[in-house]
C-alpha cells in the first residue's frame, strides 16, 4: 500500500486547523499576512495560499480580498442544510443504494464497456485530479465519473437510477470532499487513488476486481462520513 507524505500545505492548514479548534485563532480574528506566515512556517507564499483556500473551501476561513484573511467559525460546514435536502437519514439511504448498485454497475462495465466508454471516464479522472492542483473540492468530476461507469454497463434502467439521484449523490460528495480537507489523518489524494484504481479494473476488464475496488471504495466513503457525521 502507498503511504503519502503530506504536503507542505496540508502540513500548514493542519497546523491552523489547531488553533482554531483550540481556540488561539478565535472566530472573527484576521489571520497574520500570507507573508508573515510564510516566513514563521519556512515555506513560500504559494503554500501558505493553497492552505488557506483548502481551509475556505471547508468553510473555516474566510478571504476578504484587500483585508486579510478571517476566522469564519470553529468547526467546519461540511454539508449544506439550507435546502434540507441532505438529512443524516437521507445520506444513510443514499449510500446504501450507491453500494448495492454501483458494485455490480463496476462489474458490468468492466466486462462490457468499449474503448470510448473508457475514455470518457479517463477524462473525469484527469479533471478530478486537475481540480485538486487548483484547490478545488472536484465533486463534480467524481460525479461523472460514477455516472460514466453506469452509462458504460450498458443497461439504461443502471444509468437513469444514478443519474435521477445525482444531485444529491453529488452533495455527499462534496461533503466528503471536505471532511478529507479537515481531517488530518485523509487526503484527497488517496481519494483520488482509489478511482484510480477502479478505472484500473475496468481498463483490464477485471469484472471481480471493478466490484472489489469499488466496494473498498464505498467503504471508505461511509466510513468517513460514519466517522465525522451523525448516521444513526
Amino acid at each position: 500500500m502507498k503511504i503519502s507524505r503530506p504536503k507542505i500545505y496540508e502540513q500548514i492548514a493542519n497546523r491552523l486547523i489547531e488553533q482554531i479548534e483550540n481556540g488561539v485563532l478565535k472566530e472573527g480574528e484576521r489571520l497574520p499576512s500570507i507573508q508573515k506566515l510564510a516566513k514563521d512556517y519556512g515555506v513560500s507564499n504559494a503554500s501558505v495560499r493553497e492552505a488557506l483556500n483548502a481551509l475556505r473551501i471547508i468553510g473555516l476561513v474566510e478571504i476578504k480580498h484587500g483585508y486579510g484573511t478571517f476566522v469564519k467559525q470553529k468547526t467546519p460546514q461540511l454539508f449544506d442544510f439550507i435546502s434540507q435536502a441532505l438529512t443524516p437519514k437521507r445520506v444513510k439511504e443514499i449510500l446504501e443504494l450507491r453500494e448495492v448498485v454501483e458494485l455490480s454497475t463496476a462489474q458490468f462495465t468492466a466486462e462490457r464497456r468499449t474503448d470510448a466508454m473508457l475514455t470518457e471516464m479517463e477524462l473525469a479522472l484527469e479533471d478530478m485530479a486537475q481540480a485538486m492542483r487548483m484547490d478545488k473540492s472536484g465533486e463534480e468530476a467524481d460525479l461523472r465519473f460514477h455516472l460514466a461507469i453506469a452509462k458504460a454497463s450498458d443497461n439504461e434502467l443502471l444509468y437513469e437510477l444514478l443519474h435521477n439521484i445525482s444531485d444529491l449523490i453529488q452533495q455527499t460528495m462534496k461533503g466528503t470532499r471536505h471532511i478529507y480537507l479537515y481531517n488530518r489523518q485523509k487526503t484527497m489524494e488517496r481519494l483520488l487513488e482509489e478511482h484510480v484504481a477502479i478505472l484500473t479494473a475496468i481498463q483490464q476488464q477485471n469484472g471481480a476486481m471493478a466490484k472489489h475496488q469499488m466496494a473498498r471504495h464505498l467503504a471508505e466513503v461511509r466510513q468517513t462520513l460514519v466517522e465525522h457525521y451523525i448516521m444513526d
